[in-house]
């Protein structure tokens, strides 16, 4: 097992671990969540930024839409930490079984396409596995290309 296979299950089991403490995003958002828990205005909060209150509530309302360095600020001057990451919504492995599958699939759909005119039609179900793990092995990126 290479590095990367080794880091990508480690990584698996801190995604996993995350799962089971994340909590769904207040209905209100996170920014305003937490400055209300502070007991602080909006006022108070673009005071501390050194912007506008107007701009504070529309922060609050396009939270999905502030930049992360814009957040990572607003976290500090709440005195919090700001965090993002990327959580795969299934496990690392398969979703890369996945993707190689569906590229194997068209890879061999064309060749039976073009056998199939010459009345020689492989058995896909042998090929299938063996291209799947061929291509993970080997060339792991060649599974996300959009064409063959």
């Amino acid at each position: 097992m290479d590095n990367k296979n080794i880091l990508r299950r480690s990584y698996q089991k801190k995604f996993d671990a995350l799962k089971k403490v994340i909590i769904d995003r207040p209905p209100q958002g996170w920014l305003k969540t937490i400055r209300e828990f502070l007991g602080m205005t909006t006022t108070q909060l673009a005071q501390k930024l050194d912007v506008s209150q107007p701009r504070i509530v529309n922060m609050e309302k396009n939270e999905k839409n502030i930049k992360i360095s814009t957040m990572e600020r607003i976290a500090n001057s709440l005195d919090c930490e700001f965090f993002y990451a990327f959580i795969p919504r299934e496990n690392i492995e398969d979703i890369i079984y996945n993707q190689a599958k569906k590229k194997a699939l068209k890879i061999l759909n064309k060749v039976n396409r073009n056998m199939g005119l010459e009345n020689q039609l492989t058995n896909t179900d042998e090929l299938l596995e063996d291209l799947i793990k061929e291509m993970i092995d080997s060339n792991i990126a060649r599974i996300w290309d959009k064409e063959d």
